[in-house]
């Protein structure tokens, strides 16, 4: 058999390399879109644990905080829109706008060089931003921009319907030690943990909508914090 049969029994034609070669290149892409799916997925959770990390940290933040609060008597602290000094109490919701978005208070824990007392501290949103601001100074921003806080309430459930808080009219706006129940404080924050660039929806992970060229995740937090020393009656 000459050489030039052998070539022809054993070879490739050029249809046959050319498909084979496309056959690879498919898979190839193929692959590569796989990997670079997981490697965005896995950026937005870990991306999303950091927020939720962040949010963590500004709850337990909170919380330390406002277990530690004592009862206004003298401190001009607990001091309304209406410029009402509410002594005697122990928390007072402050920023009314259809709820309360902020809660101020007397922290035991911390004490003002000028005055010798407690600090005198408020937590409130502002601008989709969690804000801690001590003795009328600085505001110090807990939460980053990359969280965006949609909606946020501070909530007593005193049982006394307070007259002239101030704020909101006469709806719950404090708590005192004349309440017959131990005053508890709740939090409620509605966040969006924004994630990879998006078109629709269909390009979104599980939970996710697509908004503003995003893929969001919504997340609803409660906290409920009871103060730590005893004050009702």
């Amino acid at each position: 058999m000459s050489e030039i049969s052998k070539n022809k029994k054993y070879g490739f034609t050029m249809i046959e390399l050319i498909v084979v070669i496309a056959v690879f290149l498919f898979i190839i892409g193929a692959a590569i879109n796989i990997f670079l799916s997981i490697v965005q997925s896995q950026k937005n959770v870990l991306a999303q644990q950091q927020i939720l990390s962040q949010i963590s940290y500004a709850e337990e933040y909170m919380s330390k905080a406002l277990r530690m609060a004592k009862t206004e008597e003298l401190e001009n602290c607990l001091i309304d829109s209406q410029n009402n000094d509410h002594q005697g109490y122990i928390y007072l919701l402050t920023r009314y706008n259809q709820a309360y978005k902020g809660i101020k208070f007397l922290n035991q824990t911390e004490t003002n060089p000028s005055t010798g007392n407690g600090v005198c501290q408020e937590f409130y949103i502002d601008n989709g931003i969690l804000w801690d601001v001590k003795d009328g100074g600085q505001p110090v921003a807990l939460t980053s921009s990359g969280l965006t806080i949609n909606s946020a309430r501070f909530v007593i459930n005193g049982d006394i319907n307070y007259q002239n808080c101030g704020e909101g009219g006469t709806i719950y706006c404090g708590a005192s030690n004349n309440d017959s129940v131990q005053p508890r404080v709740t939090i409620l924050l509605s966040v969006t943990i924004p994630g990879s660039s998006c078109a629709n929806d269909s390009q979104c992970g599980s939970g996710q909508t697509c908004s503003s060229g995003k893929c969001t995740l919504n997340r609803t937090i409660q906290t409920t914090i009871s103060q730590r020393n005893l004050n009702a009656k």
